[in-house]
């Protein structure tokens, strides 16, 4: 039995030429970033279901700077990080591989994939732990075993088991941070980055 799941949340990093141009003959440019989720969805059949649920509303950082990575791992509180839970209703003595991705969303003036860092972490014994250290954007060459696509970047797999003799909802919870690298040069052009966060997984 096989099942996957995806749903999107859009991720953002967006430059904005501050206009003080004109005034002291210099160009400037800080950067907005915004992750925004649109609630719980997901897929099931017969007694094992996939879901991916959102527990923050939105990350935003309004005129952020770009920072070092040990300033950005330290981001917390209200818009600086994003909660989301990987759940699956399993049946007894059953298994749930999954992947959790990151897939690009092209447009204009895109920032460069290794000037946008993500770091993830997993919430294991009463804390979050990091399983995934600040990274920039790495895509896939090929499609994965799993079925994320090719150009995505996985940043997380993992997998839910059931040994019981009873249908058991499990679920594994995530903290998510982004921020812009502080080798980002500031400059006058406004710039994006844009990300849809995915889930696929499949029984075994």
């Amino acid at each position: 039995m096989i099942h996957s799941e995806s749903r999107q949340i859009i991720l953002s990093i967006v430059g904005i030429s501050i206009l003080i141009i004109a005034f002291v003959g210099i160009s400037y440019a800080a950067f907005h970033s915004s992750l925004v989720g649109v609630g719980s969805n997901g897929i099931s059949t017969g007694t094992i279901s996939v879901s991916l649920k959102d527990n923050s509303d939105t990350i935003s950082i309004s005129n952020s700077l770009p920072m070092t990575d040990s300033e950005g791992m330290k981001l917390d509180g209200d818009g600086n990080v994003y909660l989301f839970t990987v759940q699956s209703n399993l049946s007894p003595n059953s298994t749930l591989n999954y992947e959790v991705s990151l897939q690009k969303e092209e447009s204009k003036n895109m920032l460069d994939d290794n000037l946008v860092r993500f770091y993830l972490e997993k919430y294991e014994h009463l804390m979050y732990k990091s399983v995934l250290e600040p990274t920039s954007y790495v895509p896939l060459e090929n499609d994965s075993f799993l079925g994320s696509k090719k150009g995505s970047m996985v940043i997380y797999s993992g997998t839910l088991t059931n040994t019981g003799d009873s249908t058991e909802l499990l679920k594994d919870e995530f903290k998510l941070r982004m921020w812009v690298s502080n080798d980002a040069v500031i400059d006058s052009v406004s710039r994006n980055f844009g990300v849809k966060l995915n889930v696929v997984a499949k029984a075994i």
